[in-house]
């Protein structure tokens, strides 16, 4: 019976991530669209750039997150009620720490990439590399609820990092195989835009971990 209980208990918790992250992901990109359209600027990232990530990159990364391991204090949580919500309080403040802090970071990455690149083209390259990579490095923030990546292994789950870097592999496919470059509307990225998506995206992680330490736990 026991063991019964925990491992539902792990079961729910691993439902509550995949959808939390799922949420979030989709929270992010209206917010990026949405925001770009009413002040009247081109949009970001176009349709089949976003069922790329959405479908495809993203999507063996989140079956990695339903196999997340049990967390050590699983058992020690009093009972939860019949009628709690998957999305409560608690998983809609961390959609919504997700959502502002990457749109914030995105959009002064987007009105900097439309002063400084005259090619609206290479200006969304860079932008779906962008969410891209966002999402493949938040995923990590939704590994638990109750305690932040400086509080636990991050590479805990094989399942999750093989995921996370086919999601990777299908990005970097999306942007340099010349069949997908002209299906997505894309040029390949240099090795320094790269590099630099990369760090802003480990930033943004480690604001949003920040946020959770200061605002949930």
């Amino acid at each position: 019976i026991t063991a019964a209980i925990e491992q539902g208990r792990v079961m729910f918790d691993n439902i509550r991530k995949s959808t939390v992250y799922l949420m979030a992901d989709s929270f992010t990109v209206m917010i990026l669209i949405a925001g770009s359209l009413l002040m009247g600027l081109p949009i970001p990232i176009l349709p089949a750039q976003i069922l790329w990530i959405n479908l495809i990159a993203d999507s063996l990364p989140n079956v990695g997150l339903t196999l997340e391991p049990g967390e050590k204090d699983v058992m020690k949580l009093p009972p939860r009620s019949r009628y709690e919500p998957v999305l409560n309080t608690e998983m809609m403040t961390i959609i919504f720490t997700i959502g502002v802090v990457t749109d914030v970071m995105l959009f002064a990455l987007y009105l900097w990439l439309l002063n400084t690149i005259q090619d609206i083209g290479v200006v969304r390259s860079i932008m779906f590399a962008a969410v891209g990579i966002d999402s493949l490095l938040y995923i990590f923030s939704v590994k638990s609820f109750r305690q932040t990546i400086f509080r636990i292994n991050p590479f805990s789950n094989p399942w999750l990092l093989g995921g996370v870097a086919i999601g990777f592999g299908l990005m970097l496919l999306a942007l340099i195989h010349p069949f997908f470059q002209t299906i997505f509307e894309v040029s390949p990225l240099g090795l320094s835009d790269w590099l630099l998506l990369l760090m802003i995206g480990a930033l943004k992680l480690v604001m949003i971990e920040l946020v959770k330490e200061v605002l949930i736990f």
